[in-house]
């Protein structure tokens, strides 16, 4: 053999070599990311080991994993069907396309891909989880979907009226001194009935349709003037499509105060969310509301704007979201000063849910109100600012049953002296949801 030819041969082994070396520091970093849930780092390099290697079912079954995860719907499909002409009876592949499919709304090939799974011998384990998933999907066929809750439990206000306390303030039109009211404290009880319904349309493009209502009262001890009860009704033509979702609610809210009715809203608006990764989600939308109350100097038409994004951080199960509104509430008649307002919210929740059954939530949201109008007797405009505070816990009992507490703390600032105040809120309730 010649020299040149034993030197090509061995250049063309050592290439051969540092080949296979760099394709394994390749896959250990690729597994890696993907062992750590980096998906988005994980999928190029997935892709670049195809490349090298088109023809390995276990390269190809982790590029449909990592596009999955990542919602590339069409690639994932793509490199799952490559590992099925390479090993058609790869189960974990076809439960990956079952998830797909249900990811997509797309039902009836979800279960055809579990009828695989499940004609096949599995463990047990697999076998229940292919089995429960049958059954969701079963569910989820069904056009009609009914949910609810119901809340009870009690609760304790440090100032029931929202009164400043023995202090005393002057009216400027007048030029003379007032005293403000003593803080009443009272305990209260109160639940909540929440049922919601929905009907899937099927084949008409992703359209669905929302309803809910919502009864709602809270009981006071000694304070029956501030018995409330609440009544909403909501129903929304709702089209979603893969991370898309757009609602077009029309609602209807009645409110009774102490026995007596006090106001009721009719409205409509547009709610359009859209799911960024399997971890973030953002939300905006405007509504309108007509206020009518018992005393039509207080009608209102009520314009709000809203947008939140929420954000799950890391494996840690710590959720985060920031939420922010702008109302306009206009009077329908100009007789009374703090009927029209300009209303900014801005705000941010922190959760973490520590264990299964475990879970706790700290918020805060400050509220900022201008009204139009001089007021006649403090000459001025009144401007508001709220804080408030709440920390809350969750316990789940079990699958369908869970305990909750609350403490809230609200500091609200006026330019109008009656309307400066503070309190404390705290309350305990059990939950019951089907």
């Amino acid at each position: 053999m010649k020299l040149s030819h034993i030197v090509a041969i061995a250049l063309l082994g050592t290439h051969l070599l540092a080949q296979d070396i760099s394709s394994k520091e390749l896959y250990d970093s690729a597994q890696k990311a993907y062992t750590q849930r980096d998906f988005a780092t994980a999928y190029p390099l997935f892709e670049k080991l195809f490349e090298e290697t088109p023809a390995s079912a276990e390269i190809n079954f982790f590029v449909g994993r990592c596009a999955l995860e990542l919602r590339h719907y069409d690639e994932a499909i793509a490199a799952f069907d490559r590992v099925l002409i390479l090993n058609p009876k790869h189960t974990r592949t076809h439960l990956e396309l079952a998830r797909l499919y249900f990811e997509r709304q797309q039902l009836e090939l979800a279960q055809t891909e579990l009828d695989i799974v499940l004609n096949e011998q599995l463990p047990n384990d697999i076998r229940d989880v292919a089995t429960a998933f049958k059954r969701q999907i079963n569910e989820r066929r069904n056009p009609h979907k009914i949910a609810g809750a119901l809340i009870v439990g009690g609760g304790y206000d440090s100032n029931v009226n929202n009164d400043i306390g023995i202090k005393e303030f002057t009216l400027p039109s007048l030029n003379i001194p007032l005293s403000g009211n003593e803080k009443k404290k009272d305990g209260y009880g109160f639940s909540t009935f929440v049922l919601n319904h929905s009907y899937d349309f099927g084949e008409r493009g992703g359209w669905s349709l929302e309803n809910s209502f919502v009864a709602y009262d809270k009981l006071y001890s000694q304070s029956s003037k501030n018995n409330l009860v609440l009544l909403s009704l909501s129903s929304a033509p709702t089209w979603s499509e893969n991370d898309y979702k757009v609602s077009l609610p029309l609602t209807f809210d009645r409110v009774y105060i102490d026995g007596r009715g006090y106001l009721y809203n009719v409205g409509a608006g547009i709610t359009n969310s859209y799911l960024i990764d399997p971890l973030s989600q953002i939300e905006g939308g405007y509504s309108f509301k007509r206020g009518y109350y018992n005393e039509e100097t207080h009608d209102v038409n009520a314009h709000l704007l809203f947008a939140n994004y929420r954000h799950v951080i890391g494996d840690n199960l710590f959720a985060l979201a920031l939420h922010t509104s702008y109302g306009i509430n206009k009077e329908v008649e100009s007789i009374r000063t703090d009927v029209q307002n300009k209303e900014w919210k801005y705000g941010l929740d922190l959760s973490k849910e520590f264990t299964k059954t475990f879970r706790s939530a700290l918020n805060y949201t400050h509220t900022s109100t201008d009204y139009d109008d001089v007021d006649t007797l403090f000459l001025t405009k009144r401007q508001d600012d709220k804080d408030q505070y709440e920390l809350s816990f969750g316990y789940t009992l079990q699958k369908n049953l869970s305990l909750g507490m609350s403490i809230m703390y609200s500091d609200n600032r006026s330019n109008h002296d009656p309307y400066d105040y503070d309190k404390i809120n705290a309350l305990a309730s059990i939950m019951w949801t089907f």
